[in-house]
């Protein structure tokens, strides 16, 4: 964790067995496939928070969702460009 002024900015690590739908809050476009694979997964993420009068008043996360889905078997690995 890092703070300086206004912002505090948090690197942290998540993860756990899936048990349900994969990222279906996140999501404007429906549900992935792959509902309740049981397996384990691990992602990083970093979240920005800014502050006034110490008070969070504005939060920006990165999640490693591509990492995820890749775990879940939901999507390959990464193609490159021809």
């Amino acid at each position: 964790m890092i703070a300086e002024y206004d912002y505090v900015v948090v690197r942290w690590i998540g993860g756990g067995k899936h048990t349900g739908p994969a990222f279906d809050d996140l999501l404007p476009l429906g549900r992935l496939p792959g509902q309740n694979t049981g397996r384990i997964i691990q992602f990083s993420g970093t979240t920005i928070y800014t502050l006034k009068d110490g008070k969070i008043i504005e939060e920006v996360a990165e999640e490693g969702a591509l990492t995820a889905l890749q775990q879940l078997g939901i999507l390959s690995g990464a193609r490159t460009a021809d």
